[in-house]
């Protein structure tokens, strides 16, 4: 199987048949770690995606969600979160999705995130641009931070630690942009952010970016940008600033404010 956009098909397939099989079954739902869940969905999906890839690219190794790695023989990773959002998906909230990437000697070459609700496809190339249904993708205009939308992650399993630092996001952003958003799906406000609907993505907890590469390719594709919150290259688990590119050094010098 060919790295191209057959590849998209192939996934894109195999996920919404398992999607669509998975809503049959009982959510069963249980904790993780502190107030976080997993469902009876996300491990089915889980399951017939890594057994998509591997009948597709035997060699290759898969860090998922819910299976942590299964190492590969090859230069290539598989991201894979079947649920990213879980929390809204249990609770009937819509705004959650599956997020799938690869990664090639740590760059993300291929991403495909499929929203359910919008029923919108995103997926992107290296270097070949980034698409939703086909039409192209671009970061927005925007270029001044009073008139930007961000949204910024506050989840059940951040500890006291991360909690403190996104109310201090709050409390410095509040007043300067124009709306603030919790959705915690991030692959979902990658997507938004590679489409121009939302001008920044702010994830104040470190992270290897399990949901987040598919929406980070996208966002680069598009033309935004991407650093950790001081405005530095992210290393491999880094905080997470995403944006279409104009608003990023104002936004890294008012994080920076004591």
């Amino acid at each position: 199987m060919n790295i191209d956009y057959n590849l998209v098909n192939e996934l894109k397939e195999t996920i919404l048949r398992s999607y669509n099989e998975a809503l049959k079954l009982d959510k069963n739902i249980r904790n993780k770690e502190l107030n976080d869940i997993v469902t009876d969905v996300d491990i089915y999906m889980e399951t017939k995606i890594i057994e998509k890839i591997k009948e597709l690219f035997p060699e290759h190794a898969i860090y998922s969600e819910e299976r942590g790695e299964i190492s590969g023989n090859s230069e290539y990773v598989w991201f894979i979160d079947p649920i990213d959002g879980t929390i809204n998906f249990a609770a009937g909230i819509p705004l959650f999705s599956t997020s799938v990437a690869l990664k090639q000697n740590d760059e993300t070459i291929f991403g495909l995130v499929i929203d359910y609700n919008q029923d919108d496809i995103y997926y992107a190339f290296k270097g070949q641009g980034a698409y939703c249904n086909n039409e192209k993708l671009n970061v927005s205009n925007n270029d001044t931070l009073n008139n930007s939308i961000l949204s910024f992650c506050l989840t059940s399993h951040y500890n006291n630690e991360h909690i403190n630092d996104v109310l201090e996001v709050e409390r410095k952003l509040a007043s300067k942009v124009r709306g603030l958003r919790l959705v915690v799906s991030g692959a979902i406000e990658l997507c938004w952010c590679a489409s121009g609907k939302i001008d920044g993505v702010i994830n104040v907890k470190p992270s290897i970016g399990l949901s987040s590469a598919a929406g980070k390719l996208f966002v680069e594709e598009s033309g935004g940008k991407i650093t950790n919150l001081k405005g530095e290259k992210r290393e491999k688990i880094d905080t997470l600033l995403v944006t279409n590119g104009k608003i990023h050094n104002e936004l890294v010098e008012i994080l920076e404010r004591k």
